[in-house]
């Protein structure tokens, strides 16, 4: 279905009712897309506003996203003004894409330009992620024109791991535009490699460079850093990183105090905390690997487990406390079998999707936890169990 009058009248009325709003409380900058439809477009995911910061740079033309459906599962607001308002392509998280592929070729091909974000969430330490591998076979399908966009600033404003929004600067710019004639010549890997060079961004190596102080307040300048990060590199204890004002500590004693400009200032282990995520994903993987019994688990006894039915409504819950090992995922009396688990993805800050055999869950953490390094962890037990089925006859 095409994008009717009325839903392009409402997207131009809200465009311009935002974006001196926008300008005003985050210092918004964004370069206008170029007039073309239909078209592929794709952007790096920084904050949860990308959408919308997106929308501001093409405030003439409605644009059609691909979103994860628990963003609209916990907001039924926001759900029904989408859904009548801009028919959004909805994905479910760690589970197959084909079908929002397949949708996605129909939309462009009734005449719609598509926003993906490819890397598939936003970015916890300031650093674009891999895209989805089939996502330069997507492009070439869909025989549409391809545009690269780039946030930059986001991550300083609205880090994934932190809480609310601070004043800063974000500035969005094209960094690329391919007619389909020559996305054809192409193969689906050199696509992919355009777009990864097209949205690329390390928000902390440009900080170094350009040093934009943070107009957060001092006393929440690091709250929630623990939902990022969980290992202290002085004692190597998982879980005791607690960020308060503009220090992180441990109970071994370390501090690691922060500048206006999010960086470390005076003695820390790393120059930055994506050298410090870098650092302790590694470390993970290398415990689990020299210690077969090795385990996850958190002290706690309010974590929720809710199974998600095929129609996207939550169904029966279980709360209590969370472990992992090699064999099951465990909450309150739920145990998954980890070899039934086909599929993780991070949600927000705060919750951990898990696509099962015949289920599929959410998992969720009331307070600031870091749920990722169940993911690490779950993808050390895969790539483990892959090179030992290699190695077998």
């Amino acid at each position: 279905m095409e994008i009717s009058v009325k839903q392009e009248k409402l997207w131009r009325f809200l465009c311009r009712l935002l974006y001196p709003i926008l300008k005003r409380r985050i210092g918004l900058e964004a370069e206008r897309l170029p007039e073309v439809r239909p078209a592929i477009l794709i952007c790096n995911h920084v904050t949860d506003l990308d959408p919308v910061l997106l929308a501001m740079a093409s405030p003439d033309h409605a644009l059609t996203y691909v979103a994860s459906e628990h963003i609209l599962r916990d907001r039924p607001f926001l759900r029904k003004l989408l859904y009548r308002c801009f028919s959004p392509i909805i994905r479910r998280k760690a589970t197959s894409a084909v079908d929002t592929c397949r949708k996605t070729v129909r939309a462009v091909r009734e005449g719609k330009t598509v926003c993906i974000f490819a890397e598939g969430e936003t970015t916890w330490n300031g650093r674009t992620a891999p895209i989805q591998p089939g996502t330069g076979t997507l492009v070439k399908a869909s025989g549409t024109p391809l545009v690269t966009y780039r946030f930059h600033g986001g991550y300083f404003t609205a880090p994934r791991w932190g809480k609310g929004i601070r004043r800063g600067k974000i500035t969005g710019q094209v960094t690329g535009y391919w007619p389909a004639e020559q996305l054809k010549s192409m193969t689906a890997e050199e696509i992919n490699k355009l777009i990864e060079e097209g949205i690329r961004e390390d928000a902390f190596a440009a900080q170094r460079r350009e040093r934009i102080e943070s107009k957060a307040s001092g006393k929440r300048m690091l709250t929630q850093i623990e939902t990022l990060l969980f290992l202290c590199p002085k004692c190597l204890t998982i879980g005791t990183l607690q960020g308060r004002g503009d220090r992180l500590t441990c109970n071994c004693g370390l501090e690691v105090r922060v500048d206006r400009c999010m960086l470390p200032v005076g003695e820390s282990p790393f120059q930055d905390f994506c050298a410090w995520d870098d650092w302790q994903a590694e470390k993970l993987r290398d415990m689990a690997r020299k210690d077969p019994a090795f385990r996850l688990s958190e002290n706690r006894n309010n974590l929720v487990l809710t199974e998600i039915d095929p129609e996207n409504v939550p169904g029966k819950t279980d709360r209590g406390n969370l472990s992992m090992d090699r064999e099951f995922l465990r909450v309150g009396n739920t145990a998954v079998p980890v070899a039934s688990i086909s599929g993780m993805a991070t949600l927000q800050n705060r919750k951990l999707a898990i696509s099962a055999t015949e289920h599929y869950y959410e998992l969720q953490a009331p307070e600031a936890l870091c749920l990722r390094k169940y993911l690490l962890f779950w993808h050390e037990i895969r790539e483990s169990a892959e090179k030992q089925a290699e190695k077998e006859p």
